[in-house]
């Protein structure tokens, strides 16, 4: 999802994307932040210098969750009990381990609820235009971005 606040051919989902990520409270894994600098520097072909200002802009506005081995070892149960890939995985138990309430991303199952906690929400999809507002972290709940790879 981060990755199209940077497109230069996807208005919407630019425009979107940039809003999302000012929200306030939101939460990333280093995970993500390792993940969103791969993917600037081998599809969008920046070099370093850009990629990691980008990355360190980022980790700047956001709350950066470190991804622990405590956090590995939960993806395991996260992974058999929703049957997903295991970094994807990894991204939700990082959200949980934060107390997100959403998890933006377009990889994922739209409205799917994990552990009754965490929704997974896809931005982008059709009928998904409701107000900022209404995504807004009540805290201690924060909002975990996965980008996109």
């Amino acid at each position: 999802m981060l990755v199209y606040a940077h497109s230069a051919t996807d208005r919407a989902r630019r425009e979107r994307a940039r809003a999302l990520a000012d929200l306030p409270g939101a939460v990333v894994s280093t995970q993500v932040l390792g993940e969103f600098a791969n993917v600037l520097l081998r599809k969008f072909s920046l070099d370093d210098v850009e990629v990691r200002a980008r990355v360190t802009e980022l980790a700047r506005r956001c709350d950066v969750v470190p991804v622990t081995a405590a956090i590995v070892l939960d993806a395991f149960r996260v992974r058999e009990r929703y049957r997903l890939g295991f970094f994807d995985s990894q991204v939700v138990a990082a959200a949980l381990a934060a107390r997100a309430s959403t998890l933006y991303s377009e990889d994922l199952h739209h409205g799917l609820l994990i552990d009754e906690v965490l929704r997974v929400v896809n931005p982008f999809r059709n009928g998904v235009e409701q107000p900022a507002a209404r995504y807004r972290v009540r805290r201690p709940a924060r909002v975990l971005r996965k980008g996109r790879s």
